[in-house]
């Protein structure tokens, strides 16, 4: 419902997806994610007004109990080559969940933060879930 909660609302949707258990309920019994839960490192209202920073954005997902590996993109052809490497690794995994991967490789998700301007769209920064890929549009 807020423009300035994509990060919350990706990051909520990339735990959900993990199948990782909030430890509290959202409502009634389901133990989902919820945006308002995920104050760990700033007040919801300061998001509210804000928006997220990147380091912000990795500190709730890390205090939300996952393992993140990110990185930061620069223009040149190398980091193009290995964004793609992160995509398919992402789009191409069997689905399950992380509490049957014990020793097996753990479930990814890929999200993303960009500049809405580079693609002519309004505002600025924005957060969203890689959810597939078409290679021949590449």
């Amino acid at each position: 419902d807020e423009p300035a909660f994509c990060g919350l609302s990706t990051l909520t949707m990339a735990l959900n997806a993990l199948n990782v258990d909030p430890g509290r309920t959202w409502k009634g019994p389901w133990r989902w994610y919820h945006e308002s839960m995920l104050d760990c490192c700033d007040p919801i209202a300061k998001v509210k007004e804000e928006g997220i920073t990147w380091p912000k954005f990795l500190c709730l997902a890390r205090c939300n109990g996952v393992h993140v590996d990110a990185h930061r993109a620069r223009d040149d052809d190398r980091n193009l080559q290995l964004f793609r490497r992160f995509v398919h690794e992402a789009v191409r995994q069997d689905i399950g969940c992380h509490q049957e991967e014990e020793d097996e490789v753990a479930l990814k998700v890929l999200l993303v933060s960009y500049s809405r301007r580079a693609f002519g769209q309004t505002g600025d920064g924005h957060y969203s879930p890689i959810g597939g890929y078409h290679k021949g549009k590449d």
